[in-house]
Order: C-alpha cells, then structure tokens, then sequence
C-alpha cells in the first residue's frame, strides 16, 4: 500500500545558514548543488562572493556543515554532483568537483559510504574531445555524475518492527539494481528553470535515493531546491520535505509549484 503523502515546508534561503531547521532533525539531505567551473553556474556563484575554484568549493561546504549540524545520529547526505571540464588560463583541465566534495565532506565530519557512478545515456554516446584518431592529445569523455553518500556517525537506529521501516520495504530486484555502484538506466532530465540554471537530474532518481536511505514518516531536506525534484518525490513516497532555495524568481515558482500540488504545509516555515 502506498504511503499517505507528505508535506513540504519550503523557505527562501542561504544552504549556509539554515535558520529555523534545528539541530538533528532531518533524517536525509538529497541535492544536487551548483557544479563549480561550470560556466552556467558561474553568476550564481559570484553573487554569493564566489569568483574561482576555491572560492565556489568554500561556499558548498558551508552547506555541507548545515547538513551535519541538522542531521540525526546516522543521517545520510546524498550529493548528485558532477567534474567539470574548463579551460582556463589558457590550460584546458579537468576540475574535480567530486574528490574535492569527498575531502570537504570528511573534514567536516561525516563518514563516507561507497559512492555511485551515474551513466547518464546520451542523445551524442559517440562525443569526443580532441584530436580525432592519432594519439596523444585526445580525452575521455565526460558522460558519469557521482551521487555521494555520506553518514553522520554511526549507523542509524531504530526499535523492533519500526512500522515506518517496514512500510519503506524494496524488492530483490530493487535491491541488486539500486545498491550496484554504477547505473545506467537513468536518463538525465532536461535543464529547467530560470535561464536554464537548474539543475537537472530525473525524478526517479529522487526517487530511488530517497527510498534507499530513509523511511516514511522521515524528514528529507534538500537545502538548493531549484524546481523541487527531491521535494516533490519525498512527499510522494511519504516523507516530509524542507526545500532552501536562495533564488528568488525560482523560489516563488517552487512554492507556486508546491501550492498546486497540494503539498505546501499550513505553516510554511519550517520547525522551530
């Protein structure tokens, strides 16, 4: 049977600063940042005081302490997070978003899980960067997101016959699929939202990362919302969603968005 669904609490924010979350209650933060060194990325980041690589991955890991801090004891962050490749300074390279994500997650505490590849199938399998046939000055393409999981401390708790364990059950089959570390039949979503700034990963792997690591009756978080994917999927599968998104424009369509789905909680803040 499929669980009532859940609500979403939604407040227009700074990761960095999650005012009003409180400390361990949220039991899952899934989300999908701003890529550093991608350039449609790039305005987002120098409004908020972030003009190069370091800069862009200081500003991520202050949200990832927010995350640690609303966390409960064996909490799991979720990052779907992709490299970039830029040439700058005349030197074309690859930036490593996601060991640099996995360093800055460990300083600040959290204990790392093994990680998926994401194959994300193409409309161009066959994309090459390069110099054509002859070696050496050819590269690999650039076609796996990461999807990071992390834990808070030791391993989440819970009585005997916890009903919302229970109901929170996935098949075999569900298993060997979703806990392999590469998948590949997820397609990417199309780039959405404001100026195509949006970060673009399918519901269903919302979906799968939600139903992985929490149970119904939990508090998912995603602190850069953007169109809701997360948020909306949560609620679907019976957790309560929190969304942070710092956008104006695209926070008022996320929580116009939210009210006609029927999913906005009665308070819109969230709890205290």
């Amino acid at each position: 049977m499929r669980p009532a669904r859940g609500t979403v609490r939604l407040f227009r924010g700074d990761a960095r600063r999650l005012d009003g979350v409180r400390d361990a209650t949220v039991h899952l933060v899934a989300t999908s940042p701003p890529y550093p060194m991608i350039p449609q990325w790039d305005e987002v980041f120098r409004l908020q005081g972030a003009v190069d690589y370091p800069g862009m991955l200081a500003l991520l890991e202050g949200a990832w302490r927010e995350a640690h801090r609303v966390l409960v004891p064996g909490g799991i962050l979720a990052v779907v997070i992709g490299d970039a490749l830029r040439r700058t300074d005349g030197e074309f390279r690859l930036w490593p978003n996601h060991a640099d994500t996995l360093v800055a997650a460990a300083r600040l505490g959290f204990r790392p899980l093994p990680y998926v590849l994401w194959k994300k199938p193409t409309n161009k399998p066959n994309a090459f960067l390069g110099s054509g046939f002859v070696p050496p000055n050819a590269y690999v393409t650039l076609d796996c997101e990461f999807v990071l999981l992390f834990r808070k401390g030791l391993l989440r708790r819970f009585p005997p016959h916890d009903p919302g364990r229970l109901a929170s059950r996935f098949t075999r089959a569900e298993r060997d699929l979703w806990f392999s570390q590469v998948w590949e039949d997820l397609r990417g979503a199309r780039q959405a939202g404001r100026r195509g700034r949006t970060g673009a990963f399918p519901t269903a792997l919302a979906e799968r990362v939600v139903r992985m690591f929490s149970v119904v009756g939990d508090t998912v978080l995603d602190p850069f919302a953007g169109t809701g994917t997360t948020l909306w999927a949560a609620a679907a599968l019976g957790r309560n969603a929190i969304g942070v998104e710092w956008d104006g424009p695209t926070f008022a369509t996320l929580a116009e968005e939210a009210r006609t789905r029927g999913l906005l909680a009665t308070d819109p803040s969230p709890p205290r």
